[in-house]
Formats: structure tokens, C-alpha cells, sequence
């Protein structure tokens, strides 16, 4: 059988700072706990907003953006970039916005200042060359109030290669490259319910982020069986922000109704799936991947590789920790100024960069006893640079072990090797040889 989160208690919650609000249920903590990184980070005020409508109505050549700040500041200058289909062109600027375009990426910017107040919605209009009716895809909305500055447009993951690095963290979540919207679990971590595809946790921040998310798609009364958890989850939220730890109790929910039913319901229903599913996506954007990138962009992190090898690494660790896996990996490689960007700095190369960085988190999981099972994970990431496969054009397979890449003692982590084509569609191979070359 395949390790799995119930199956063990690796999936230790860490914890990061957004929007005044500790969240993040899949990191091993790196440095000070829950509150020293509270207490570092606590000038910031990162973007946290909701999307509530996104329409691109191809009879009118019209698109609608609808989103709500859930900050804690208001925003003073929104900037929202966002993906179209290939070959369309945005082609209008509303009074006090301008745009710029790469590829398949609009972004708008103010021309003027603009408040979207806390708790406030602000609807955001514009105009593409297309008939067709669709979706806007990857929407970013940025601030200067925000603590993580987003990445360029264009820098981040392609549509494949980020399926592929959210098949292969899948793999260490669940031990399948298939992302688990429906699971929750009291893993009896000290975090209450951890559930969906980031293993968003009751007890940190980020599981009310995602029933937020919901709400504002979809009321009770149209089948949202979430709804009803508000009052007990913003309990356990005040708790958690006034204490600074963690919080272990789901009674305020489970006098309410059956948590892990009803978020697998919510998933599994066709008729709620894509509302619930599309928070999942938007809550994990938002904290894991937009920062992710934005980290590789201020390093000079160019690669698919490193910047898979990040987002995963945030899913992981949360933001506290890779900043600090980050500077432990200049200091190592001479840069103790902490200039960037570091590739290119001085000689040191992208290749030698991430591997100074996957051997940090290395040896901050080899320190930890229960996250000591889980070293294979950076494994991974290390076969793949060795191999050159920068962009992750050729298929992945975690058929590698800690123990064949580095000396020393490292246990056996048991994740099922799983092969993952570059189109992000995957198997089960029948025969492997465990090799970090």
C-alpha cells in the first residue's frame, strides 16, 4: 500500500504569512516556529482577494472580472494580469487603466490611483479580438500593499509543466500524480482537518480561505454544503491569530456537521464541483504558486525545473521556509550579501544554485525525525537536475532515492514510482532501477 497522509503524519502543517493570516498545512518549518515567523513577517500585508464572476461573453467582445479584497489593507494601485486563449489579443483600456501584453498574458495597471477598501468588491472590465465566449485563466492581482511582488507575465510554469509539478508534489501527498480535491483527514497533527489538493488545514489559515472562496461563488442555498462551517471555522481562525499556534480542535465544526463528508461531497457533486474545485485552484495560486514564481524571478531562477523545485518547496515548507532555504544556499555559495539576482552573480549558475538549495532542504528535513521519511521527496528534483532536464520535456519519474544521490544514511520513503509524460498525463511503470543519474 502507498504512503499516503492518513497512512502517516508526514504531512507536517508549516506555516506562512498572507494577509496578516498564518496559513499553510504542508510544511516542514525551517528556523523559529509558527510564532517567530509571525513576529518576521508581520509588516506585511500580502493581496488576498476572492474571484467572484469571470466571463468573457464572445457576443458582446466583452470580459467581467469581479474580485474582493479579503486583505487586511486596502489595496491603492490593483494590478491584474490574467490569461487568455491563444491568439487573442486584449485590445481596450477602460478609463484609468492601460495594458501591456506577452503571448497569452494581459496585464492592466492604473494609470491613476484606485482603492478597493478591506472587505470591498471591485468590478474590472475589458475587451479582446475574440467572438468566442470563455474564461479568463491564472488571474494575479497585485498591489503595493502586498508583501510578494508577482512574477513578470510569461515567467511562470507553462499549462504542462505546471501539471507536471503538481502531479509530482501530488505524489508525495498522496502517492498518485492525480491531485485529491475530495480528501479530508484528521491526521491527528495538531492542525484539525487537513483536505483538498493542497492539504488545506482547519487549524492554520488557509482551509477558511478556500470555504471563503465558495461562499462568494455559490450560497447554501444553491447547494454549497460548506457555508454552514463559517461561524465554527472563524472561531478557530480568531484562536489561531490571537495565540500565534496552531490549532488542534474541529469540535466547533463537528457539532455543526460532517466536515470530511461534506467537503468530499462538495468535490464529487458535478453540480458544485467546479465552483469548489476553482477555490482549491485560486487558494493555491495564491499562496503557493504565484509566490513560488516570483522567488525564482527575484533569483534568477529561469528553468521549469528550479522553478518547480520552488513550488514545491513552498507547498512544503511554506514562505518563512524557503526564504530561508534560500539565503542558507547563497551563504553557501558565497553570496552572504544575499544579492540578486544570485544566478549569474559572481559565476554561480543556475544548476549549482539549485543544487545548493535542494541540498539545504535536504539536511532541514534529514534534522527532523518524523520529516526524515519524507527525504526522497528532494530526491527527485536532484535526478532531474543531474539529468539536465531543465525544462521537463522529457518524462519524469521518481524512481530515485535520497540514498542514491548522496552519502550517507537516509531511510527509504515508499512513495510508489509513478511516470509523468511531459503532457502531464502519467502510469505506473511496470519495472524501475533506482538511480539519481
Amino acid at each position: 500500500m502507498g504512503r499516503h497522509r492518513n497512512d502517516s503524519l508526514w504531512m507536517k502543517c508549516g506555516a506562512l504569512l498572507w494577509a496578516g493570516v498564518l496559513v499553510g498545512c504542508g510544511g516542514a518549518e525551517v528556523g523559529g516556529g509558527p510564532v517567530e515567523e509571525a513576529r518576521g513577517e508581520q509588516g506585511l500585508a500580502a493581496c488576498s482577494y476572492v474571484i467572484t464572476t469571470n466571463t468573457y461573453v464572445g457576443a458582446d467582445w466583452w470580459g467581467t472580472i469581479v474580485f474582493k479584497n479579503t486583505g487586511a489593507a486596502a489595496m491603492t494601485s490593483p494590478t491584474i494580469a490574467f490569461g487568455v486563449p491563444s491568439g487573442v489579443t486584449c485590445d481596450h483600456d477602460e478609463p484609468g487603466w492601460t495594458h501591456t501584453q506577452s503571448g497569452s498574458t494581459c496585464t492592466y495597471s492604473r494609470t491613476s490611483g484606485l482603492t478597493v477598501g478591506v472587505n470591498a468588491s471591485y468590478t474590472f472590465y475589458y475587451s479582446t479580438n475574440s467572438n468566442t465566449s470563455w474564461t479568463a485563466s491564472n488571474i494575479v492581482i497585485s498591489d503595493p500593499s502586498c508583501g510578494s511582488t508577482p512574477p513578470p507575465p510569461g515567467s511562470g510554469l507553462t499549462e504542462n509543466q505546471k501539471k507536471v509539478s503538481e502531479g509530482l508534489t501530488s505524489i508525495w501527498e498522496n502517492d498518485t500524480p492525480v491531485l485529491a480535491y475530495a480528501y479530508s483527514e484528521n491526521i491527528q497533527d495538531g492542525r484539525g482537518y487537513t483536505s483538498g489538493r493542497a492539504g488545506f488545514c482547519t487549524g492554520t489559515g488557509d482551509a477558511i480561505q478556500v470555504i471563503q472562496c465558495y461562499n462568494a461563488r455559490r450560497s447554501a442555498a444553491n447547494g454549497n454544503l460548506m457555508a454552514k462551517y463559517m461561524p465554527g471555522l472563524t472561531t478557530i481562525n480568531n484562536r489561531f491569530l490571537s495565540t500565534g499556534q496552531s490549532q488542534p480542535s474541529t469540535s466547533e465544526l463537528d457539532v455543526i456537521g460532517n466536515w470530511r463528508a461534506d467537503w468530499g461531497t462538495s468535490y464529487n457533486n458535478t453540480t458544485t464541483r467546479a465552483d469548489f474545485k476553482a477555490c482549491q485552484d485560486q487558494v493555491s495560486d495564491q499562496f503557493y504558486y504565484t509566490p513560488a514564481m516570483a522567488e525564482a524571478n527575484k533569483w534568477g531562477a529561469t528553468s521549469a525545473l528550479s522553478k518547480m523545485a520552488l513550488y514545491d518547496a513552498y507547498i512544503n515548507h511554506g514562505e518563512s521556509g524557503v526564504k530561508s532555504l534560500v539565503r542558507a544556499a547563497n551563504n553557501a555559495l558565497g553570496n552572504t550579501a544575499q544579492v540578486a539576482p544570485a544566478v549569474g552573480y559572481n559565476g554561480i549558475t543556475e544548476s549549482s544554485w539549485l543544487q545548493r538549495f535542494l541540498e539545504k532542504r535536504r539536511d532541514v528535513l534529514a534534522a527532523d525525525s518524523t520529516w526524515l521519511q519524507a527525504i526522497d521527496r528532494v530526491a527527485a528534483y536532484e535526478k532531474l537536475r543531474r539529468r539536465g532536464n531543465w525544462d521537463l520535456s522529457a518524462a519524469v519519474r521518481n524512481d530515485v532515492r535520497a540514498s542514491d544521490c548522496w552519502a550517507g544514511s537516509y531511510p527509504f520513503s515508499g512513495y510508489t514510482v509513478r511516470n509523468i509524460n511531459a503532457d502531464g498525463t502519467w502510469s505506473t511503470p511496470g519495472s524501475y532501477t533506482f538511480s539519481c543519474q
